[in-house]
């Protein structure tokens, strides 16, 4: 598999995180992963390298123009950084063989095989991601000028045709939407890419990306209505996790009933084997996970709180 990663110096032990949890549940073959990025430190680079080589994949890293992101709408006060943006310019950066890639945020645990999603046919379609169960903003239909029979999928994860991106000249496309429609980007990248390709997505099943958001009861109610058994199977058996949203298992005040699988992971990686919970955390840790399954098996559909 090809993966694609965009980080910031700010990201580089989540990053590693994201990497040994993909390379330890996918070991069948050997894997390349591409880094994008802008002045990230020679130190980190050799961190991160050494870490992908010594699972047999193949490291290659890309230095993003900082010049070319110019016109992108970013406040200080945003939970993201202009990396977020790095993914629009991928095609322009990778190798012109590569047909297909797999885009992965860093705040992702990879706890399962990804070959069936790798292998999920693209013909006819941009991208294959993971839609986000009416969890996005209530004007995002309106401010992005589509119709939601469409949805809004999670730019977390994305399965690329580049090919498709390359003969359709996404990239331009990509910035030009940006400058015509600065102030209606709220979601930065993610509303980019579902105002131009929402009819491009092929909407795959939730467990690829099993977002914060989703361990919430007003979204367990709503999907449980749909297809309990499939809620049940996503939420207790997540493929991909992604910590979407603050706080980040990494965060002191983090409730995540699955908050341990992050410092699972951490703890292969050398360089960060130190950053441990407390006993405490990771007793009440324990006890989340616990008490959110305990709950979601029962059944007990009037409890207000699925996540703490």
């Amino acid at each position: 598999m090809d993966i694609v990663c965009s980080i910031d110096n700010n990201y580089v032990q989540h990053c590693c995180c994201m990497l040994v949890s993909f390379f330890e549940n996918n070991k069948e073959e050997k894997h390349s992963i591409h880094l994008l990025s802008d002045a990230l430190t020679l130190e980190n680079r050799k961190m991160i390298k050494e870490l992908v080589e010594s699972y047999q994949g193949v490291f290659s890293y890309y230095s993003v123009d900082p010049d070319k992101l110019l016109s992108c709408p970013i406040k200080a006060t945003d939970h993201l950084t202009i990396a977020t943006y790095y993914r629009l310019l991928m095609v322009t950066l990778l190798p012109q063989e590569l047909k297909k890639v797999l885009y992965l945020d860093c705040d992702i645990v990879v706890d399962g095989s990804l070959k069936e999603f790798w292998d999920t046919s693209l013909k006819g379609y941009a991208l294959a991601a993971v839609d986000e169960l009416n969890t996005s903003a209530k004007d995002v239909y309106e401010r992005l000028e589509y119709d939601e029979k469409y949805g809004y999928f999670n730019a977390g994860v994305l399965l690329v045709d580049l090919e498709y991106w390359r003969s359709n000249n996404l990239t331009e496309v990509f910035f030009d939407y940006i400058s015509s429609h600065y102030d209606k980007i709220r979601a930065h990248d993610q509303d980019v890419l579902n105002a131009l390709l929402h009819d491009k997505c092929r909407h795959v099943s939730q467990k690829w990306n099993v977002e914060e958001s989703f361990y919430h009861y007003y979204v367990i109610k709503e999907w449980r209505k749909r297809d309990e058994k499939e809620m049940k199977s996503v939420l207790l058996h997540p493929v991909i996790l992604h910590y979407s949203w603050k706080p980040k298992p990494w965060e002191k005040s983090c409730r995540h009933p699955f908050r341990l699988k992050y410092f699972f992971y951490l703890s292969k990686v050398d360089a960060f084997s130190d950053c441990k919970l407390t006993f405490g955390e990771k007793l009440q840790a324990y006890c989340d996970e616990y008490y959110f399954k305990l709950v979601l098996r029962l059944g007990i559909r009037g409890h207000r709180f699925y996540k703490l």
